[in-house]
């Protein structure tokens, strides 16, 4: 029994001692329960903490994406809008090149012709009044396109500006000037107050004029008659004031604002285009300037413009380099005078070549030299210049826009072949950008004529340049033996020049070289030959080369190593006698008494 009872209490001890730990475990477990729970919470933050960022940094990199696209997008579709609307630009001062170019040979076919008849002393008064009425509207349609072109060339930027030196004053009066006939015409009281100097000022020469003719044509225009018009000018530090006053147009503020504006007319009866004033306010700007608009207390409009006149308020691009400016003074520009001359043309006529795709302005431009020159035509450029290989002309008169090879590549073609290189070159065009003047100098153009052009000036233009390779070729002719180097030649003439020099030195003095064989030596046609000498020395190939051969007999004699006759056996000559008689043609004395006369 004891031990039953023992076993019991050890085994309810047993199971009472594993509760109590059951219960202290439990109770443990209870006890720790709430800071599982944090742990687990804690935990739970952490990794939405980091989900979070993960999606947060996903969808910055989708928006960064997104957002790159988006600029990639817009930047190409800007870059495309840019090359479109530079085509555009482009395209369009094409257009109003052409456009110009269209306008201009219709007018020089118009005013040439006009020109000519207004030249005829025995016209009576009514047909002179009508074709000066006649030119007039040719001069205001010239004006209207050279606007349309400076506005389209202002706004795509392609108007460059040119400063070089001049006094602006003095400038200032001589356009004003031009407009006391007009102002005569309307019983206008016109008066110029300009406060002359003899300063040295900066400006674009064609700039000014521009905003002067537009200013003051304009005065002209809304003045009424017994009106008056002044036009002052003033130096204010190193800008130029003029100012444009006019009566009869006063204007409210809101139109002052509206006047500078294109096409903006300021009533419904005004008359124009409406593009002149705009035209002067944007060149105004161009040129570092301004212009504004006010009604003074006497009852005048005022058009002030202000100018820099300093060469430091321009960039060097605006600024013409002093070689262009020493190659634009040495330009020979002729007089417009009358030349009358009804005779027929002679073999022995100047050859004229004028190249030109309109047919018209070929046959105009041949009846104005058809008397007094033996005239050819091409219809382009790469015409003209086989025509010119053939013929040598005296002179060529080109058109710039044409097909298949423009004026300018003829020029250069020409200027680079030693044939051609000497010949005299006119350009007529209707480009009258300066910068188109200044590209066909620059390529050795001799003369640059705008559409419409006067026909007495293109001839005194011939005439001078002709007259100028006359003179050239009487230096040459003095020469002993042509020397390239003491010359003033083109690089073209002087290679024709070296390997003339390298033929004479090594076949000179043989009997046998005639000019067959001097042509086959120089590699060019007889009649090439022919014109090449003849515009370099104005001699025939065979009176070259004898006038060649006798300057070098005169060193022979010189030396006095051998006869008369031996001399002229050296040179070349077969016949003594002969050799006697074109010394003595050449010199004016026989060669026996060149020491003596010497």
């Amino acid at each position: 029994m004891k031990k039953i009872a023992l076993f019991f209490f050890f085994t309810a001890s047993t199971v009472f001692g594993q509760n109590l730990q059951s219960l202290e475990g439990t109770l443990q477990n209870e006890k720790n329960h709430p800071q599982v729970e944090l742990l687990l919470l804690q935990k739970k933050l952490e990794e939405q903490k980091s989900n979070n960022q993960r999606n947060l940094l996903l969808s910055a990199l989708i928006l960064a994406s997104i957002s790159g696209l988006f600029f990639y997008y817009q930047f190409r579709n800007r870059k495309k809008i840019n090359a479109k609307l530079r085509e555009l630009d482009m395209a369009k001062s094409t257009f109003f090149a052409n456009i110009s170019h269209e306008f201009r040979t219709p007018l020089t076919l118009i005013k040439g012709p006009l020109g000519d008849q207004l030249a005829l002393e025995d016209l009576d008064i009514r047909a002179r009044k009508n074709l000066l009425s006649a030119e007039r509207n040719v001069i205001r349609l010239e004006n209207l396109v050279e606007q349309l072109l400076a506005l389209s060339k202002l706004e795509s930027g392609h108007f460059q500006l040119r400063v070089e030196p001049g006094n602006l004053p003095a400038f200032t009066a001589v356009q004003a000037e031009a407009f006391s006939y007009s102002c005569h015409e309307k019983s206008i009281n016109f008066t110029i107050h300009i406060e002359k100097d003899k300063a040295t000022d900066w400006f674009d020469h064609d700039v000014i004029e521009k905003i002067l003719f537009n200013l003051l044509a304009n005065a002209v225009k809304f003045t009424p008659e017994k009106g008056s018009i002044i036009i002052s000018g003033e130096r204010l530090k190193s800008s130029f004031i003029f100012k444009v006053k006019n009566t009869g147009s006063t204007l409210k503020a809101d139109q002052q604002k509206k006047l500078f504006e294109r096409f903006y007319k300021s009533d419904d009866k005004s008359t124009g285009t409406g593009i002149g004033l705009a035209l002067s306010k944007e060149l105004a700007e161009l040129h570092h300037g301004n212009i504004t608009i006010t009604n003074d207390a006497e009852g005048y409009l005022v058009f002030t413009t202000e100018i820099p006149v300093s060469k430091t308020s321009f960039d060097a691009s605006e600024v013409f380099s002093e070689e262009v400016l020493k190659a634009a003074e040495e330009v020979d520009v002729p007089s417009e005078e009358k030349i009358e001359n009804t005779q027929i043309p002679t073999d022995d006529a100047p050859i004229m070549l004028i190249v030109d795709d309109a047919l018209d302005i070929r046959n105009y431009v041949s009846s104005i030299f058809e008397t007094t020159y033996n005239v050819h035509t091409a219809v382009n450029g790469k015409e003209g210049f086989e025509k010119a290989l053939t013929l040598i002309p005296d002179v060529i008169i080109s058109d710039v826009m044409m097909p298949e090879d423009d004026g300018f590549t003829l020029t250069r073609n020409l200027k680079r072949h030693e044939l051609t290189s000497h010949i005299p070159v006119i350009l007529l065009t209707a480009k009258s950008d300066v910068t188109d003047k200044l590209e066909g100098m620059e390529i050795g153009a001799d003369s640059y004529m705008t559409k419409p052009f006067s026909s007495q000036l293109v001839k005194a233009t011939a005439e001078n340049l002709i007259e100028n390779r006359r003179k050239l070729q009487q230096r040459f002719s003095q020469e002993v033996i042509l020397i390239p180097k003491e010359i003033a030649v083109t690089s073209a003439d002087e290679q024709f020049l070296n390997r003339l020099q390298k033929v004479i030195d090594a076949r000179i003095t043989d009997p046998e070289f005639t000019v067959e064989e001097f042509s086959k030596e120089m590699s060019v046609s007889r009649m090439q030959l022919h014109r090449k000498l003849k515009a370099l020395s104005g001699q025939s190939t065979s009176e070259f080369l004898r006038t060649q051969r006798l300057r070098l007999a005169i060193g022979l004699i010189k030396e006095g190593k051998i006869s008369i006759s031996e001399v002229g056996y050296t040179v070349g000559f077969n016949d003594p006698s002969y050799f006697t008689k074109c010394f003595k043609q050449e010199f004016g004395y026989p060669p026996s008494e060149f020491g003596s006369s010497k």
